[in-house]
């Protein structure tokens, strides 16, 4: 049987683009075999044509989308990230009735629905693997390997570049601006680290993730956001001594009605599924009624993985035939209720009886402390710290109290306040 061709108009070059062009040439054998498509790249949107580009033939090269788009394709992969003109671009390709795979979370996030429902208007395909957690197939197994199933929850560590950090501080004893500059060097954190390490990286990630497997609409704002900047390698050692790590999570879950979202660095127990998740690695855990718990890791970001991701929706394309239908446009309540929990919470104090006050100020609020220590600064240029485990109290109480110790003489600075995971 002779294979079907499938010819790829590709907007971007960078990254993941000169990653999908590599593993084209080099598998493309292995792609025919097993799928019985042969993929051809018919030409490829840059920014600046003279500029070197190992591997990737300079005749297929242009800085006209027109000369991508309309150039005879049957499918355009936008690499291109941002909003526009990605969305722009994308939306032209529909119009003209071309299948479209992007690994753009950013669009997607704030109107992956309207592109969605234009994809299937047009009855062509709109696909994303690669918008979350790179080479993991849990876009498809949401859409496909789970579609049997009611999904009551996910969590997952979504960001390659807070992961990484958080694990050279804990095994390596470095802070967090050395974290940083080592994953810098190594490509897993951009130059500008904000969306990373702010967690509106991965918060993006799950509202895709999330309006999927809930087959719902999620506002914009919806998810509860807190990065890793305020964690110390202190905090790592600490909760290392208690049994725990600290990973930055990403979950969302159903809640009378509403679902509650957040993506936010929690102490986890050794036991959780997601504790041994190390470096650069994402990994998802979904809750189905049917199935119970399953688990998606591995390499969450990068040339290659992302690429693999991008080229199985494109042989995804070539094997089946219309579109798929767009999601419900009701959107559903995201709650502002977080659930009891309990807390870590580090105060920096300047005189460590500090700790007897701060208890007492907790207990009015509601708050009991099931342990607490007084940690003397280990140089003179230091601060002392109190460092307490609560038991499981509401979130909004412990940000009320925590208010009111702020404004205490002996309070040397912002407190830090992470979940801990059951």
């Amino acid at each position: 049987m002779p294979a079907r061709k499938l010819n790829v108009g590709l907007l971007g070059c960078g990254t993941v683009g000169g990653g999908l062009v590599e593993l084209v040439a080099r598998n493309q054998a292995l792609i025919r075999q097993r799928s019985g498509v042969e993929l051809n790249i018919s030409r490829i949107l840059v920014r600046d044509t003279a500029k070197q580009r190992p591997g990737v033939p300079e005749s297929l090269l242009t800085t006209h989308p027109e000369k991508v788009i309309d150039n005879g394709c049957d499918v355009v992969v936008e690499l291109v990230g941002g909003i526009e003109p990605a969305r722009a671009l994308i939306q032209r390709s529909l119009a003209r009735r071309k299948h479209v795979v992007t690994a753009n979370k950013a669009l997607l996030a704030i109107d992956g629905f309207s592109l969605m429902k234009a994809a299937a208007l047009q009855s062509v395909r709109l696909g994303f693997e690669a918008s979350v957690c790179g080479g993991i197939p849990i876009v498809r197994a949401l859409r496909e390997g789970l579609v049997g199933n009611r999904v009551e929850s996910l969590s997952g560590i979504l960001n390659g570049t807070c992961n990484y950090i958080l694990t050279r501080m804990g095994e390596d004893g470095i802070d967090l601006d050395t974290a940083l500059r080592h994953a810098q060097d190594n490509g897993f954190a951009e130059a500008d680290p904000a969306l990373d390490v702010d967690g509106f990286d991965a918060a993006q990630k799950l509202k895709i993730l999330a309006e999927l497997a809930l087959n719902v609409r999620i506002g914009v704002d919806a998810v509860r956001v807190q990065g890793i900047r305020d964690i110390t390698r202190d905090d790592l050692e600490h909760a290392s001594n208690l049994g725990f790590v600290i990973k930055h999570v990403a979950g969302a879950h159903t809640n009378n009605g509403g679902v509650a979202l957040s993506a936010e660095p929690m102490l986890l127990p050794r036991s959780h599924p997601l504790a041994a998740v190390n470096n650069e690695n994402n990994a998802v855990v979904v809750r189905g009624d049917a199935v119970g718990e399953v688990l998606f890791s591995g390499k969450g970001a990068g040339s290659l993985p992302s690429a693999s991701a991008v080229l199985s929706d494109l042989v995804d394309i070539a094997c089946h035939q219309g579109g798929f239908t767009a999601s419900p446009d009701a959107k559903v309540a995201a709650t502002q209720v977080v659930e009891d929990a309990r807390y870590y919470v580090r105060f920096p104090v300047r005189e460590t009886t500090a700790i007897g006050s701060i208890s007492d100020i907790l207990e009015r609020n509601g708050i009991r402390v099931s342990r607490a220590a007084a940690i003397w600064a280990r140089n003179g240029d230091g601060q002392h710290q109190v460092r307490l485990l609560t038991e499981a109290c509401s979130r909004q109480r412990l940000d009320v109290a925590r208010e009111d110790i702020s404004r205490l003489p002996f309070a040397g600075g912002t407190s830090l306040a992470l979940r801990i995971a059951d």
